[in-house]
């Protein structure tokens, strides 16, 4: 892996399409956010929906979908009242599963990876204050690296870090002790997301990240993470802002795996969410 001359173009929707399983509810409201998110993902309230929509997804030809939702005050996603509907919807119609589970304990990770869950798709956010202050939670940075290293032991197989790149109101910092961190994992692939400034938001007219910054934020992952797949997630702003970014990447071979991409990439279409190991591509 590494230095990927063309990446890899992934379009998750219509195949792998990403529902929310708290409706458009988040009990933290985080600065970016707002929950505002959970409104462009499929919205599910209950185990009985979740099922009827696994169900129509793999009649459509569907091949799995990401749980994701609103998080608790404890930085954490409500599944457990899920945990029969995901078994039945990994055992009886074979979908891919992947989750954005939050900060886990080990009775949590445990219950991921015994109800047949494909992929845990962590948010590695290393800032006391990001934490606190724009996340609205009451967890530290020590406390996400305890989650961190729980699921790696006790979770599903594959663990797909996230970093969220300019979370504390457009600044980086924070995201190279991640990267860091990461290298004693040695993850099959890092997903990057980007902030992108939502309207009804307190970031609404935060700047992202420059493009600079953004590079050499990639060139440090490339160093320090020789094995791993970078990858450039679907959350980042589109137009001018994104063609240069991927343009910028791929010149300088950073980046191996894009959503979405803006740039016309030659070769296949990978439809299903970037998190997903090379071996389980269908």
């Amino acid at each position: 892996m590494g230095l990927c001359a063309v990446p890899k173009v992934y379009v998750p929707h219509p195949k792998y399409p990403t529902v929310s399983i708290t409706g458009s509810k988040c009990d933290l409201k985080c600065d970016y956010c707002r929950g505002l998110v959970l409104r462009t993902m499929v919205q599910i309230e209950n185990p009985d929906r979740f099922l009827s929509f696994c169900k129509r997804l793999k009649e459509r030809g569907g091949i799995g979908c990401l749980i994701s939702g609103g998080f608790n005050k404890e930085g954490r996603l409500p599944f457990e009242s899920y945990i029969e509907a995901i078994k039945y919807a990994k055992r009886d119609l074979g979908l891919t599963l992947s989750i954005h589970p939050g900060v886990l304990d080990k009775d949590g990770a445990t219950q991921l990876k015994d109800s047949g869950i494909d992929i845990t798709e962590f948010y590695v956010v290393l800032s006391d204050s990001v934490l606190r202050k724009v996340m609205h939670t009451k967890l530290s940075k020590d406390d996400v690296l305890k989650a961190l290293d729980t699921i790696y032991t006790y979770g599903p197989r594959y663990v797909s870090p996230h970093i969220t790149v300019g979370s504390d109101y457009g600044k980086i910092s924070w995201e190279y002790e991640a990267i860091d961190v990461l290298r004693d994992y040695d993850p099959y692939v890092l997903i990057f997301l980007i902030l992108v400034p939502i309207e009804g938001t307190p970031m609404a007219h935060v700047k992202p990240p420059s493009i600079s910054d953004l590079v050499n934020l990639f060139a440090t992952a490339r160093k320090k993470l020789e094995n791993t797949e970078l990858a450039l997630g679907c959350m980042r702003v589109r137009g001018s802002y994104t063609q240069t970014l991927e343009n910028e990447l791929m010149r300088r071979g950073l980046v191996d795996r894009i959503t979405v991409p803006y740039t016309s990439i030659p070769g296949p279409t990978i439809e299903a969410c970037c998190s997903l190991p090379n071996s389980m591509r269908k």
